[in-house]
């Protein structure tokens, strides 16, 4: 039933009434409020009773309307005059905008049945109330109820009657239990008001949802509690989820289902927790807290830790997992950065694996870019900063991670590990919330192939033999990884060609390695699988951390399949988000 308001207009009080209060429009009619702006449904009848009878022919679309002034279009109403001529009723034909601003026009050539007229025009400013309850039926399909002025108000009468939802502007605001999932790229506020950003995810990111506050949803994200805009997310009751992440046992492995934009992708995260059997699917928020029990991944790895493996067992997981990949031959690299900066060689190994496709990616092939670095979400492939080799994008990142992610002074710093969107390199370095788990599924792969030793730093009380704490020449490593490259190419080429002299091939293999020792910076043959070259010119910049979302779309192996997916954003000014020279 649509609520009905009384005006009550005298012709003998408005000259007295609005003297004081006119404005003039551009047709020189003047107009008086009859009160200040009020509250409505969006069903609201007018009901205006004047003092004298009215003449019916004075009530048309011109002397009596609604406008609503946001799109300064009238909404159209029908008019009727009661039979004793005092009571006129205006009816919308249709409802109005919910939060809408709307203005009743009275004009004063309306008259009554002697001929007098009002002697001014008068308007009345309403606002259509913003939450309405309403029974849901399918996704954007509703049985809509009352509207009322505040989210409380709205909240207690849907719990009253047992509505499903409260909409604001056709959005679902309030469920009794739901799941929020982000539409695009979305902002996490650490307070209800939504003026203080704490991190940022990418679209089709499930949140869990604990309540509604006037301006804003309150979620948790991992461990994470924060406020996000209601524009920028869909908000479900839970039995209208279409789909919903899960981890899953496969043959010993924990594999994380992620529901991705209506499908399923997953990725291998690490071994799986033992109280899981084979097959069993497990949901968790936090992706460290299994069937109540909290376990630990090589996300939560302090990155400050060195690992045990060397350059050439690197390079053999590489060339084992990868044959064709083009990061074969940078072990060396790795442990390198890891000794210069302080930053665990495996790690920088995973992560450039996980950003550049084992770099194959367009980024990476073109820009000689393996981390994603200012890769922003707005424009990945444009923003990207170029390096003059692979090896000088290892070296810079190792730098870059080290002075801004592991130094707990710097302001993006949130622990020495990978995490998620709760702590760690996640919540500033990518909007992927499962960005640090991806990487840190390619170390337990890694680990799992070269021994199993590494995943013994994530016990604290661990103390590496020194055995492993080996020290490098590097200038000598160099030149031996250099004669293997060489070694490598000549043998393909013994292919074709037989030798005839091997006396004079050792003669040249060892005047290559002479030549090796005694120049630095030398320049390497095509076959060489690094690049000595001058230091990045982006090394002077301030370049900002990595955006790019990577959407691995494994199967249950090991040896997945990955993608590099480039998000674009709807909403892309962070602090954490710009582009550097």
């Amino acid at each position: 039933m649509r609520k009905m308001q009384m005006i009550v207009i005298s012709f003998v009080i408005l000259a007295s009434l609005f003297v004081s209060v006119g404005e003039a429009d551009a047709d020189g009619v003047t107009w008086n409020e009859w009160q200040e702006r009020m509250d409505v449904s969006e069903g609201k009848e007018w009901n205006i009773q004047f003092n004298t009878e009215m003449d019916p022919s004075a009530f048309n679309d011109n002397t009596v309307y609604i406008m609503n002034d946001r799109s300064l279009t009238k909404h159209a109403v029908t008019t009727n005059l009661s039979e004793d001529g005092k009571t006129l009723t205006v009816k919308p034909e249709g409802n109005y905008a919910l939060a809408g601003n709307y203005t009743l026009y009275i004009k004063q050539s309306v008259a009554s049945a002697k001929g007098e007229k009002m002697k001014q025009s008068i308007k009345l400013p309403f606002t259509v109330e913003g939450y309405q309850v309403a029974k849901m039926n399918a996704v954007d399909s509703f049985n809509r109820g009352k509207a009322y002025k505040s989210i409380n108000d709205a909240i207690s009468h849907a719990k009253q009657e047992g509505s499903d939802v409260v909409l604001k502007n056709g959005e679902v605001v309030w469920t009794p239990d739901g799941m929020v999932t982000s539409k695009g790229f979305t902002i996490i506020y650490s307070d209800s008001a939504t003026t203080q950003s704490s991190t940022y995810v990418s679209g089709s990111t499930e949140m869990k949802y604990l309540e509604t506050t006037n301006d804003s949803i309150k979620v948790q994200l991992a461990d994470r509690v924060g406020y996000v805009k209601p524009q920028t997310i869909q908000l479900l009751p839970k039995n209208f989820v279409e789909g919903q992440s899960y981890y899953k046992n496969v043959g010993g492995d924990l594999v994380h289902y992620i529901y991705y934009y209506g499908h399923y992708v997953s990725y291998t995260y690490g071994e799986a927790p033992s109280s899981m059997a084979e097959g069993e699917t497990v949901r968790s928020w936090d992706g460290k807290t299994f069937k109540g029990e909290t376990y630990k991944f090589f996300s939560d790895l302090d990155l400050r830790k060195q690992s045990h493996y060397t350059p050439e067992e690197i390079n053999a997981y590489i060339k084992e997992a990868r044959p064709n990949s083009p990061l074969n031959g940078y072990g060396r690299t790795f442990v390198k950065a890891q000794e210069e900066f302080n930053v665990n060689a495996l790690y920088l190994m995973a992560h450039a694996i996980h950003e550049s496709a084992w770099g194959m990616s367009r980024i990476a092939q073109d820009k000689n870019n393996l981390y994603g670095l200012n890769a922003t979400d707005d424009n990945p492939y444009g923003n990207a900063d170029e390096f003059n080799s692979f090896e000088d994008s290892i070296m810079y990142a190792a730098k870059y991670v080290s002075e801004n992610y592991l130094n707990e002074s710097n302001w993006k710093a949130n622990g020495d590990y990978l995490g998620n969107k709760a702590g760690g390199m996640n919540v500033k370095y990518a909007s992927d919330p499962y960005w640090g788990q991806k990487i840190a599924g390619y170390m337990y792969r890694a680990d799992e192939m070269l021994g199993e030793l590494d995943q013994k730093l994530l016990d604290p009380n661990y103390v590496m033999p020194e055995k492993y704490k080996k020290e490098y020449d590097w200038d000598k490593e160099k030149c031996e990884e250099e004669e293997t490259n060489d070694s490598s190419s000549n043998d393909e080429q013994s292919e074709t060609e037989e030798s005839t002299n091997d006396g004079s091939e050792d003669e040249e293999t060892s005047n290559d390695s002479s030549e090796c020792d005694n120049e630095e910076g030398n320049t390497e043959d095509d076959g060489s699988a690094e690049e000595d070259t001058t230091e990045n010119s982006s090394d002077d910049s301030s370049s900002e951390e990595s955006t790019e979302e990577t959407t691995d779309s494994s199967s249950d192996s090991d040896e997945s399949s990955d993608q590099n997916t480039d998000t674009t954003s709807d909403e892309n000014t962070t602090d954490d988000t710009k582009q550097t020279n």
